[in-house]
C-alpha cells in the first residue's frame, strides 16, 4: 500500500485515518503498513490463546484481547493477543495498560516481532512480559521485564503469565496445530 502524504504522519493523524478504514493497519513511525489475514495455523493459536487465557484470568482484575492496537514508541502495533489490568471498555479502540503481549510468529512477521517490536514494547512500562510463540514448530519464547530490559527464557512445558496465577500448558497453546 502506498499512500502519499501532504504533511508528516503523527500517531494521532494516523489514529483519526485508521478509524475510517475498514482494514487494521500497522504504523511504524514512517509507514503504514496494512495487516493481512495469517495462516490458518496463526489464526488457531491466537484463538487457543485467546479462549484458554479468558477462561483462566480473573476478569475483575485482568481481560484478555485479541488484536487490538497499542502505541509504542510513536509506533501502532496489532500484537495478537494482549491481557491488560483491569477490564477494558467496549469502546475502547487503543490499549493502554497492557500487561503481557502474544505475537505468534511467521516467516513474514518474525523479523519485525523479534526485532523493531521487541525494543517498542520495552518502551511501554505496564508491559511486564513479551510471548513470542512459533506457528509452525513446539517452541516459546518467553521475555520478561527486568530493570536492565528483556531476560529471555524458553518456555518447556507452560507459560506462566506474568502478574497473574495462570499457566497455559504448551499443548493448549498448539491444540489444533502440531497435535
Amino acid at each position: 500500500m502506498n499512500v502519499v502524504l501532504r504533511e508528516p504522519l503523527t500517531v494521532d493523524r494516523f489514529l483519526a485515518w485508521e478509524d475510517r478504514q475498514e482494514a487494521r493497519h500497522e504504523f511504524d513511525g514512517t509507514r503504514i503498513i496494512e495487516m493481512t489475514g495469517g495462516a490458518r495455523a496463526h489464526q488457531i493459536i491466537v484463538g487457543n490463546l485467546w479462549s484458554f487465557l479468558f477462561g483462566a484470568l480473573d476478569r475483575t482484575r485482568f481481560d484478555v484481547i485479541p488484536e487490538m492496537r497499542i502505541v509504542a514508541g510513536g509506533r501502532v502495533r496489532y500484537p495478537d493477543v494482549v491481557v491488560t489490568a483491569g477490564p477494558v471498555g467496549n469502546s475502547q479502540k487503543t490499549l493502554r495498560d497492557a500487561l503481557v503481549l502474544f505475537e505468534v510468529l511467521s516467516e513474514e512477521t518474525a523479523a519485525t516481532d523479534l526485532g523493531a517490536k521487541k525494543e517498542e514494547y520495552l518502551l511501554i512500562p505496564s508491559i511486564q512480559q513479551y510471548v513470542l510463540v512459533a506457528q509452525d514448530r513446539r517452541d516459546v519464547h518467553v521475555l520478561q521485564r527486568e530493570a536492565s530490559g528483556w531476560v529471555e527464557s524458553s518456555a518447556r512445558e507452560e507459560i506462566s503469565v506474568s502478574g497473574t496465577d495462570v499457566r497455559i500448558p504448551l499443548g493448549s497453546v498448539y491444540r489444533g496445530v502440531l497435535d
